[in-house]
């Protein structure tokens, strides 16, 4: 997830976090999978591929793997198996999206995968007090990993191995910042689901809700998932804009990271809209 993107969620509820620490995307995100995750330190452990070019290591993206959940399951048994003693536990929520619980918290900073795809490995490591320890039980887990019977298979069948995970968004889960200015929150993220959930906000998934937010005065936060802005403007922006047209929707803010925020309501339509560009192109020119 891009560091802007979390920021951004966060900002939405008012969340201040220290300085010098990670985001506790992880043990939110937990919470947004339907974990309990009140207790212990978590990460996210992501499941991905080093690449070794010469002398360094890269990252590969860990989407491009093609993990099953039977092997993301086979290898967060095997990893259990060896760390339950020190009291880790490894959860596989989906075959990309894996997390550690920890009994007690690390001081470290981490750098989400989004972030350390393509860049050399030793300039991406954790950092910090507690980093250097993490960083031996990380070759542990890749000399684990090495060993598994699932990787040997996807070797066998000629797919990339899971080599590697990479561990980011460290922390507990935090205390809500007081009552949440949402009334409803529709989303797939699981970070947005956890933030919703930590503010006792009503929650629905956007994959089965379909564009239409209802009457009355209730605010609500609807995150939406698409890989460009030309279906963004095509499955959003157009069906927003209709519905503040039609009255259906008193007020629209748009939140994009690395675009900025926008307050429109019908009278702002009128002036904002009124160069009939989509909005793809008014964000490309403005961004």
């Amino acid at each position: 997830m891009p560091a802007d993107l979390s920021a951004s969620l966060f900002d939405l509820f008012h969340l201040r976090l220290e300085e010098h620490r990670d985001w506790p995307v992880a043990s939110l995100s937990a919470l947004g999978d339907g974990l309990a995750a009140s207790s212990g330190w978590w990460l996210r452990a992501d499941p991905v591929h080093l690449v070794a070019d010469r002398d360094q290591l890269y990252l590969s993206a860990c989407h491009v793997l093609g993990v099953t959940q039977s092997e993301a399951e086979e290898l967060v048994k095997e990893l259990n198996r060896t760390y339950a003693a020190d009291g880790w536990e490894f959860i596989a929520v989906t075959p990309q999206r894996w997390y550690l619980r920890l009994p007690q918290p690390l001081a470290m900073r981490t750098i989400p995968t989004s972030g350390a795809i393509g860049r050399r490995v030793g300039e991406v490591l954790p950092q910090g007090e507690d980093a250097l320890v993490f960083q031996r039980a990380m070759t542990e887990i890749q000399m684990l990993l090495h060993t598994s019977l699932a990787n040997t298979r996807r070797s066998e069948q000629g797919f990339l191995t899971i080599n590697s995970l990479w561990f980011w968004g460290g922390g507990e889960l935090p205390e809500a910042a007081g009552e949440s200015a949402w009334d409803r929150i529709v989303a797939d993220d699981p970070l947005l689901l956890g933030l919703a959930r930590l503010h006792g906000v009503e929650t629905a998934t956007a994959a089965a809700t379909p564009l239409r937010l209802g009457a009355g005065e209730a605010k609500v936060l609807w995150q939406a998932d698409v890989t460009s802005l030309e279906l963004a403007e095509r499955e959003l922006f157009a069906p927003l804009v209709a519905m503040l047209q039609s009255g259906e929707l008193a007020e629209l803010v748009l939140v994009l990271p690395g675009y900025g925020r926008w307050h429109i309501d019908r009278a702002a339509l009128r002036r904002w809209w009124r160069r009939r560009k989509p909005l793809s192109a008014l964000l490309q020119v403005s961004g």
